[in-house]
């Protein structure tokens, strides 16, 4: 078995040679053909003879000799499984892992059992649902993330009462006012409307509530407190 295994250790030293080979030369041709773009990562995608490259956070094939691009998802058939989705999940659990709890709203439950990540608007009807139904998410032990997605985009009448919201000394009350319709101001601050927003967008978010579990899936749109903690147990017992 030893023996075996020492044969096989330089191909496979070679094998990867040639990947990180491989990867370099087809990154250094994307560059140039895409002049200013940022590549994030770049491998091969097993042995189908593409490469999946990550660039401005959306995922791009490309072939070997970079000579063609496909937008869009790879399915295996064998597995019924979709590998592009697959990597999306990865990619926006890495994203909101990493996010800056110190910039959202946060509304807490006496024993935290789950952790929602909610993509917010001000003015959406849907989203003041949820809003007035925090008592009863955190009642079941969901704590709830705010960070901001004016639907209407930047510097929009929903992107200012936004910034006016996590300006407030009392961020929590002012988004309470705020969903109620009440006129919320503040003085100016270093808000983190524009960085969320741009976030969202980037992990796929068009419309609010955008609800985002921590294993990284998307529930786009009002879930009522039951049901939503039916649907979080579900994916705690599959990511066991």
């Amino acid at each position: 078995m030893l023996k075996r295994l020492y044969l096989w250790l330089p191909l496979l030293a070679w094998i990867g040679l040639v990947q990180a080979s491989d990867t370099s030369d087809i990154e250094k041709k994307i560059a140039e053909i895409m002049p200013g773009i940022t590549i994030e990562s770049i491998q091969p995608l097993d042995n189908t003879g593409l490469f999946e490259a990550i660039i401005n956070g959306e995922i791009i094939y490309f072939s070997k000799d970079a000579r063609y691009v496909f937008q869009g998802d790879v399915i295996e058939l064998e597995k019924r499984q979709n590998i592009t989705e697959l990597k999306r999940v990865e990619l926006r659990k890495q994203a909101l892992a990493s996010a800056d709890e110190a910039d959202m709203i946060i509304y807490e439950p006496k024993k935290t059992e789950h952790t929602l990540t909610v993509f917010t608007d001000i003015d959406c009807g849907y989203c003041r649902k949820l809003h007035h139904q925090m008592a009863e998410y955190n009642a079941l032990g969901i704590r709830i993330r705010y960070m901001a997605f004016p639907r209407t985009g930047i510097d929009s009448e929903s992107y200012n009462k936004a910034v006016n919201v996590w300006c407030a000394k009392d961020r929590k009350q002012a988004m309470t006012d705020a969903k109620d319709g009440k006129e919320v101001t503040s003085e100016s601050c270093n808000a983190p409307i524009k960085a969320q927003y741009e976030l969202g967008r980037r992990l796929g978010v068009t419309g609010t509530p955008a609800l985002f579990l921590e294993n990284g899936e998307m529930l786009p749109g009002y879930v009522p407190p039951s049901r939503l903690k039916e649907i979080l147990e579900q994916q705690a017992l599959a990511d066991s």
